[in-house]
């Protein structure tokens, strides 16, 4: 991951922290949340037109593993593509 551990993002994933990146000339955000009884993680796309939902995990356990291994990155899943992530402040 460029500009930071990848060691760390993933684990300010588990924190729920929010986060944003870059792929793909795309910037992406992250952020975890419980809502209720259940822990929610979602995935944005940043466009130019607002946000755009492109993934969610809802457990009771928090998915932070789903969406590790969810095949979001053009049939790749987030260890695969990391290297080309670049972590942004916002």
């Amino acid at each position: 991951m460029k500009n930071g551990d990848v060691r760390e993002f993933v684990d300010h994933i588990h924190y729920g922290d929010e986060l944003w990146f870059l792929y793909e000339g795309k910037k992406y955000f992250l952020e975890g949340w419980t809502n209720n009884s259940s822990l929610d993680l979602c995935l944005y796309e940043m466009a130019d037109n607002g946000e755009t939902y492109i993934w969610k995990g809802n457990k009771t356990h928090y998915p932070v593993d789903a969406f590790l291994e969810a095949k979001i990155w053009n049939g790749k899943t987030f260890w695969d593509v990391e290297k080309d992530m670049e972590w942004v402040d916002d």
